[in-house]
């Protein structure tokens, strides 16, 4: 029986590869051209980090990774500033340097003729031309093509954070999941760390910090505190 192995492209830390493999797919590899998120992706996803741009990126190495005999996924998250409305100068934004990493995305798709294909980006990418040549090289490819824009709230994050996904497959009509996750507020997902102060770490968790703040920035954040209180309160 054939089994899904994974290769995760713009890989950074390792969010998606985590959640794959969590899903029970095995994630041969991530790719990423930031050297710093190796150690996290390795301890956290037991993978494979390789620190080359996805330009370098050849058939045989590709190939390598997936095997001869299983079902192939190829994933990645190109970035996404060159697309982003958050960009300032946003009419000379195909002059990114990382406007093309995602026809590099396609390149690699085609030397490596995956099965399945998941894309995310920012929801603006859609307007894009670069974004159209992509849908239509996969359907000419043979793929079946579903996207969309999603909303993480939708899935169980505590935050509301809009993303196009895409999902391509050559055995068929592919769907995203239905949107009937509960809602988790941020309330929820913090209320049991413990409560610190501006520039203190907690004991417990390192990783529940707060920044060190200015005692003119704190005396702005407990003004801003008060009048939404009143805002709210009707006062």
């Amino acid at each position: 029986m054939k089994k899904i192995v994974a290769v995760d492209l713009f890989c950074g830390i390792g969010g998606l590869t985590y959640g794959i493999k969590k899903a029970g797919i095995e994630v041969r590899a991530g790719i990423d051209i930031d050297e710093t998120c190796r150690y996290a992706y390795e301890v956290n996803n037991c993978s494979i980090f390789i620190n080359k741009s996805v330009t370098e990126i050849t058939k045989k190495e590709i190939n390598s990774l997936f095997g001869e005999k299983n079902i192939k996924l190829l994933m990645g998250c190109a970035p996404c500033q060159p697309f982003s409305n958050y960009r300032k100068d946003k009419k000379n934004s195909n002059k990114h340097k990382d406007w093309d990493l995602l026809n590099e995305f396609l390149r690699i798709i085609k030397i490596s003729n995956p099965d399945i294909i998941s894309m995310e980006n920012v929801p603006t990418l859609q307007k894009e031309r670069i974004f159209v040549k992509f849908y239509t090289s996969l359907k000419n490819m043979g793929y079946y093509v579903n996207y969309d824009v999603h909303n993480a709230e939708n899935y169980g994050v505590p935050q509301r954070r809009k993303r196009l996904l895409l999902l391509a497959s050559k055995f068929g009509e592919i769907n995203f999941l239905k949107k009937d996750i509960k809602k988790v507020t941020v309330r929820e997902a913090i209320k049991n760390l413990s409560p610190i102060k501006a520039g203190e770490i907690s004991k417990k968790d390192f990783i529940h910090r707060a920044s060190k703040l200015s005692d003119l920035n704190l005396q702005r954040i407990q003004i801003l505190f008060w009048k939404n209180l009143g805002v709210m309160l009707k006062i």
